[in-house]
């Protein structure tokens, strides 16, 4: 309320309390992300009002979401529309929303390999897919992007586990083993894996050019040199501040090389790519989510990152130590890319690869409903 002199005093709000709608949801861990899945059936029709919703759910704009359900990382402010009226055959379609944490809106525009992880998991958990005896695969298609990938999740006795003993870098306790497949002929969100036909681009930034491989596999990802930035891609958050201020600019100018629409601003990927660790084999990547550094590394900016390496003249190709070490998986290699808390594998079926795999675990951690304020 407002006081005869003006000022502002703490109170009671004068209008009543906002209408709290109940909307079921389930909590899913995949990979190294978490994911809210909600069901198409149980929220509004127009993408406008089902955005509001997920904004007031997370609890943004507020960089702690402390009064939403949101985490106040890249990591975990992120959410899943399932089309649970329209799964068939194996088949799961579904709409990727990174929440923003510091302003109100709603991205979704991009891909989430881990989230795809959690939503392979719950199809079964849920039965949108009916398991099968041995293996189940899932086919999972973003309605949106338009990528396509697999999900095989074990599941003896047509029983689908609720825990698992798989252990991957990044994620303390371990899971439900699921392997994510991407193939190349379905990775690609636009027309061309390589939009300009180059293996490396020159990017103009404020007067400065940097070189860049610009590849949409996985995702839209422009993958920079980093001894353009002084760097060599191996150095700690607060020494990489200058890259963060820079990507929005650098996105931008990307975007527009690969005849990216203007209108989707949180494409192309930024990231660097260089030599790993002395000693260590593949290479270091560091990439850029939500206006700040990923602590680990999204699935779909590795399958850029792996995807690269097969393409002579790559910023990834050119960083590359010992290139490959033999796994058995598909009679495949695998590329480390290393990052500050370790590093991760892609196991590759060639060098110009046309199929990237990746283990990973997930979990269903909670089932409920969550109550939304109208406000």
């Amino acid at each position: 309320m407002t006081s005869p002199t003006g000022t502002v005093q703490l109170g009671e709000p004068e209008s009543p309390l906002a209408s709290v709608t109940q909307v079921p949801a389930a909590l899913v861990r995949g990979g190294t992300s978490k994911c809210w899945i909600f069901r198409q059936s149980d929220l509004p029709a127009e993408t406008a009002d089902v955005e509001r919703l997920l904004i007031r759910t997370f609890g943004s704009p507020d960089l702690r979401q402390i009064d939403g359900v949101g985490g106040a990382s890249s990591t975990t402010s992120k959410a899943i529309i399932v089309d649970d009226l329209a799964a068939a055959d194996g088949v799961v379609n579904y709409r990727f929303a990174q929440v923003a944490i510091d302003n109100p809106s709603v991205e979704w525009d991009s891909n989430c390999g881990n989230c795809a992880t959690g939503l392979g998991l719950y199809a079964l958990h849920a039965r949108l897919v009916a398991p099968a005896d041995g293996v189940s695969r899932v086919t999972i298609v973003n309605t949106v992007t338009g990528l396509s990938l697999v999900c095989e999740v074990p599941t003896p006795g047509r029983e689908v586990p609720t825990y698992g003993a798989r252990q991957i870098p990044g994620q303390y306790y371990p899971g439900v083993p699921v392997d994510i497949i991407f193939e190349s002929s379905s990775w690609t969100s636009f027309e061309a894996e390589m939009p300009t036909g180059n293996p490396i681009d020159e990017v103009t930034v404020q007067g400065r050019t940097f070189h860049a491989t610009l590849i949409d596999a996985g995702a839209p990802a422009a993958l920079f040199d980093p001894r353009d930035f002084g760097f060599t891609g191996q150095e700690s958050a607060e020494e990489l501040e200058q890259l963060v201020d820079l990507a929005p600019a650098l996105r931008a100018a990307a975007a527009k090389v690969m005849g990216i629409p203007s209108h989707l601003t949180s494409i192309p990927k930024v990231g660097i790519v260089g030599p790993p660790p002395a000693g260590e084999k593949g290479v270091s990547a560091r990439m850029i989510s939500m206006g700040a550094l990923h602590p680990a590394i999204g699935l779909t900016s590795a399958v850029a990152i792996a995807a690269a390496y097969g393409r002579a003249g790559s910023v990834v190709a050119n960083a590359a130590v010992s290139n490959t070490e033999s796994t058995g998986h598909d009679g495949g290699d695998t590329l480390a890319i290393h990052l500050l808390n370790g590093a991760t594998r892609t196991a590759l079926d060639a060098a110009v690869p046309t199929k990237v795999a990746f283990q990973r675990s997930a979990r269903v951690i909670s089932e409920g409903t969550v109550l939304v304020p109208g406000d």
